[in-house]
């Protein structure tokens, strides 16, 4: 008898009782249809979802599942033909494709342990919205920031352009004023004086003291403290302003570093310091761009003393020449430069208390210092 000849069918070992042989028949018809299903479901997940991970392995289940279902089939072919040699091949087929998943199977298990479970990945997209949002503050508050310094820079360089031109005016019209009354004296002691002419210099003297006094009220006009000052977290402001400044720095190449140290908080006027802050920044920027120092680096250091904050930023660039005064106005190093923004700053930190001075010109680029006194002192 050959391999693949009939045997006596399935049927005869249930006696042909109908109960039992239909109720194995019908479940393992029932089997058979959801192990053809699942792989038909696996398979259209796959072509849907291209980037599904694993597909090597899903494949070879659904092989396997598929052998299953054929072996339920081909259990109820028996119970009438007995056709054992064939179900044995078919199981045999079904042995390799289930040994085949299972020794694909563990060399995936560390990957598909590592996966993120889904209550892992809620938590990990809200800590991403969350950082999203903290980012988004901070775009605006740095926006704001800017904003603020831009207006406080143009009303202060306007102020301080009209205290300067305030002080230079003040000595001509005191000449003025000095010669109109010398002229009017010495028109009276000549015995010739002219009612018109006396009426003329005293007109002169009269508009002169005017202006003075314009000029005098314009000063102490803009030498009123109308800052509003609280107090505030001067290290978070130094990380503000460098994000501020992070944009030209990365365009030249120019690496930022700060030093922070634990200090109190200063009771200051936050606009203003960071108007100070940037101006410092930028000129380090500016120089380290235009020299060809392999060292490009701009730090911001800050200490903390007896009753001051001490803020320094150090930069890598040519330094400044002994013959230019940075502090002066309308005096500057740079081609296009008003002279403005030192001499701005340096009139800020003096109002709060504290000096801004040039360290000793060691040839090692140029480094500033500020201090800000203690709440308290």
């Amino acid at each position: 008898m050959s391999f693949l000849e009939s045997f006596m069918p399935h049927g005869m070992c249930y006696a042909w009782r109908p109960d039992i042989l239909w109720l194995n028949v019908t479940a393992d018809a029932a089997i058979a249809i959801a192990y053809f299903s699942i792989p038909l479901a696996l398979f259209h997940f796959l072509r849907k979802r291209m980037d599904a991970p694993f597909r090597g392995v899903v494949v070879m289940f659904c092989i396997f599942i598929l052998a299953c279902g054929i072996t339920h089939v081909m259990s109820i072919v028996i119970v009438w033909n007995g056709f054992y040699g064939v179900q044995g091949v078919l199981k045999a087929i079904t042995a390799l494709a289930s040994i085949g998943t299972a020794i694909m199977l563990y060399p995936y298990m560390p990957k598909m342990l590592a996966l993120r479970t889904p209550a892992e990945l809620a938590e990990s997209h809200e800590a991403l919205q969350q950082e999203m949002e903290h980012r988004k503050r901070t775009e605006i508050q740095s926006s704001e920031l800017q904003n603020d310094i831009a207006h406080m820079g143009r009303i202060t360089t306007m102020g301080q352009m009209a205290t300067g031109l305030a002080h230079e005016l003040n000595q001509p019209l005191l000449a003025i004023s000095q010669s109109a009354d010398t002229a009017s004296i010495v028109a009276k002691e000549s015995g010739h004086s002219d009612p018109e002419l006396n009426e003329c210099l005293e007109d002169i003297q009269a508009q002169t003291q005017r202006a003075g006094e314009i000029i005098r009220a314009l000063r102490q006009f803009m030498s009123n403290d109308r800052s509003n000052r609280t107090d505030l977290d001067l290290n978070l402001l130094i990380k503000q302003t460098m994000q501020l400044v992070m944009p030209d720095a990365r365009k030249h190449r120019i690496n930022l570093k700060s030093q922070l140290s634990s200090i109190p908080e200063p009771n200051v006027d936050r606009v203003q310091i960071a108007q100070v802050l940037v101006n410092l920044l930028r000129n380090g920027v500016d120089a380290i761009a235009g020299a060809n120092s392999k060292e490009r680096e701009l730090t911001v250091e800050t200490q903390v003393g007896d009753d001051e904050i001490v803020v320094v930023v150090d930069d890598s660039g040519p330094g400044i020449s002994d013959d230019v005064e940075p502090f002066r106005a309308f005096e500057s190093s740079k081609p296009d430069g008003m002279g403005m923004g030192l001499s701005i700053s340096r009139s800020i930190i003096e109002a709060h208390g504290g000096k801004l001075w040039l360290e000793e010109n060691t040839g090692m680029g140029a480094r500033f210092s500020f201090t800000l006194p203690l709440a308290g002192t």
